[in-house]
């Protein structure tokens, strides 16, 4: 595969300027904060342990039987035209295994999250490493910020944070059914997860469409509470909770699906565009 090079001049078009806050590089995918800083879903771009820009672009994707991509289409804010333009040309190339009905693949609808870093490839060019590929449903923008979790009064007051690792179970067309801590997730105050709980309760999902057929299932989401009044903006540190195995750190808004219908079958995670 040859390498999708960016001139410098993207790097710079997506850097978060050099006095914004510094931006959570931890696996929260949603933030409540006790200051006015960005909004859940829209974080700035971000950078790695190296210093290197990440984006992290979400695709709708429409696969035909055999695991083509029949169509996709960037959700939330696409990438600029330099990076979206080869990026959705080298997703056209990917072979994906779509969902099944009675054992026999059918067209189906997923959502793929990508987290991407830029890194130097020779002089004034960069070129796009895959850190992590995610199908499955997605969370859908407009039901999060009608119900966006709210910071514990009492956390508040005395200033504690934590994080909150919810599974999430919906049904086809979306709606929640229920919701609980993920086996595994931080020990946090139940004050933060009474809140968290609450808000994914009225939360949609944009799920799977498997031959025409919405598809049920459950997806893990984590939620950061950070109180940022008594530090700087370079003291800041994001909540940290590990991904499943074969998962990296999560993008602003990503979810972990569990068990998707349809799959990445090519091997570009880790590896270079």
């Amino acid at each position: 595969m040859s390498a999708l090079l960016l001139p410098l001049s993207v790097l710079l078009s997506i850097t978060a300027p050099a006095d914004a806050p510094k931006p959570l590089t931890s696996a929260a995918a949603i933030t409540v904060t006790l200051e006015p800083g960005p909004r859940p879903l829209n974080l700035p771009v971000e950078g790695n342990a190296q210093g290197e820009a990440r984006i992290h672009p979400r695709f709708a994707l429409t696969l035909d039987a055999s695991g083509h991509v029949a169509a996709l289409e960037a959700l939330g804010a696409p990438p600029v035209p330099a990076i979206r333009t080869p990026l959705e040309n080298a997703i056209r190339r990917w072979q994906f295994q779509p969902g099944a009905i009675d054992g026999k693949p059918v067209e189906t609808k997923t959502t793929l999250a990508l987290d991407l870093s830029l890194v130097e490839h020779g002089e004034d060019q960069f070129a796009l490493r895959v850190d992590d590929a995610r199908t499955g449903a997605d969370l859908a923008a407009s039901g999060f910020h009608h119900a966006s979790p709210k910071y514990p009064s009492d956390a508040m007051r005395k200033h504690r944070g934590g994080i909150v690792v919810l599974r999430i179970d919906y049904d086809g067309e979306g709606h929640v059914l229920a919701t609980r801590l993920q086996d595994g997730a931080p020990a946090v105050d139940a004050s933060f997860v009474r809140s968290a709980q609450e808000a994914a309760r009225h939360w949609t999902f944009s799920p799977e469409i498997v031959g025409g057929h919405g598809l049920a299932g459950s997806t893990i989401v984590p939620i950061c509470f950070a109180d940022y009044t008594r530090v700087t903006p370079q003291e800041r540190s994001g909540c940290a909770w590990t991904p499943p195995a074969g998962h990296g750190g999560l993008g602003d808004g990503a979810t972990v699906a569990i068990d998707p219908a349809a799959r990445l079958e090519t091997a570009i995670v880790g590896r270079t565009l």
